[in-house]
């Protein structure tokens, strides 16, 4: 048993050692709230969020409002949930999915202004 434990120590530390390092948050000036229609034109997002394949039984589909910064390099930090119908059963997906996102900067914003806003994903569980 003690084995185990030292064995398992030794795998998880190695793994830890090899990942890789998050990013830090960047800001050039402190973040502005905005909504999602005036977002695109400071930050676009590069991708559409991917799809998933659901396990169990989910409802056929929900929206999620979750509020996050973008920092002034694009990537996205602080993901939380606002709300979400029926809550709390795919606010999982909506977080997962919204990790992977990415913006780059709009021409309408040289100065790479972080901004932080609320969006509303629609989900669909097929």
């Amino acid at each position: 048993m003690r084995l185990n434990v030292l064995l398992l120590g030794a795998v998880l530390g190695l793994l830890g050692g090899c990942a890789t390092p998050s990013p830090t948050v960047t800001l050039n000036q402190p973040p502005i709230d905005m909504t999602p229609e005036q977002l695109s034109g400071c930050w676009v997002q590069e991708e559409e969020i991917g799809w998933f394949r659901p396990v169990g039984d989910l409802p056929g589909k929900g929206d999620v409002a979750i509020r996050y910064l973008i920092d002034s390099n694009g990537n996205l930090f602080s993901p939380e949930r606002v709300a979400s119908e029926p809550p709390g059963v795919l606010d999982l997906f909506a977080l997962s999915g919204l990790a992977k996102t990415r913006y780059r900067v709009a021409e309408q914003n040289p100065d790479a202004i972080p901004v932080r806003v609320v969006s509303r994903l629609d989900i669909e569980v097929k």
